[in-house]
Formats: structure tokens, sequence, C-alpha cells
């Protein structure tokens, strides 16, 4: 079998194929989209409703970015994702390989809690952060959410975002 130099077998063209498979799949991300220039969840963060209690209750919007800001966004979370492994604090070697998991857990424990029945309350989980938005009845329910969040398995950290009723000015966007 003679091999010609600069030939490509079929093993290299089947590399090749792949690699511009990927490259075709990143410039399709990175094109603008519905909201102008906004990408809507490029990084696929666990977004999602927990629970779904109180009517009237504005959903959050799902993280979006520009093109430059998610390629800003992509060099920190390489840099924060990383690091926490190096430092020894994540088994993973990357914190926001724990999200996925982090909110399945979350998800069961929210939505079981007898305490956060009657709420409408959204989860946003990026690197190992849990964020929790969305309305409760009362004070009490915040205090709560919480600390059921601090329990699930992984989560490093929680931002409430949460507000008492339907009316008035949403702490999230």
């Amino acid at each position: 079998m003679m091999h010609q130099a600069g030939a490509m077998g079929r093993g290299s063209r089947r590399i090749a194929g792949r690699a511009l498979t990927i490259a075709a799949a990143l410039l399709a991300l990175m094109q603008p989209c519905a909201f102008g220039d906004a990408m809507t969840n490029p990084f696929h963060d666990p977004f999602e409703r927990v629970t779904q209690g109180m009517r009237g209750c504005v959903a959050p919007r799902p993280p979006s970015y520009t093109v430059s800001a998610m390629r800003e966004e992509e060099h920190w979370r390489v840099e924060q994702g990383n690091s926490c492994y190096l430092a020894g604090r994540c088994r993973y070697s990357n914190s926001y390989l724990y999200d996925a998991g982090i909110a399945r857990r979350l998800k069961r424990s929210l939505a079981s809690s007898p305490g956060l029945r009657d709420t409408s309350i959204w989860i946003l989980v990026q690197g190992r952060i849990v964020e929790l938005s969305g309305c409760v009845a009362s004070a009490s329910q915040i205090t709560s959410a919480e600390a059921v969040a601090r329990k699930v398995r992984d989560v490093q950290g929680v931002i409430t975002h949460l507000m008492v009723g339907v009316a008035g000015s949403r702490p999230y966007k």
C-alpha cells in the first residue's frame, strides 16, 4: 500500500470532518439571534421553574449575552471553573460540570418542600452558584428556600432574588 505525502487517509478525513462540524456548530452558537445580537443561554446553564403555586408572578429572563459579552464570559468561566479544581475545592475538573446535577437535586428539594407549595420559584445554576428568583407568599419562605438550596450537595453559594407577593418592583430581570 502506497501512501502519498500530503494525502489524507480515511482516519484523518474523519477527524477533519468532525473538526469542521464542531467549528460550524460553534459559529452557529456565536451568531446573533432573537433579541438583536443577544444570545439566550448560550452556555446551557440550568434555568427552570421549580414551583408554580403563585399566580401572576412574572418569570425572570433566562441568562442572555451579546456575542462580545459571551466571549468575555467564556474566558472568565474557564479560569473560574478550572481554578476550583486546581485549588482542591472541586472533584470535577470544572465547577460548571456540577450544575446539571445540582439543578436536578434542587428542583426535587424545592418542589417537595411543603412550606413552598404556594410559591413560584425559578432556579439558575452557574458554576455551583444557585440563583433563586420569583415570588413567595411570606418573608419566611425566602429563608426557607435559601435553606433548602444551601443543603443541596455541591452548592457553593445561594443568591436570592425572591419577592413577597406579585406586586411592585421585581428584584430580578
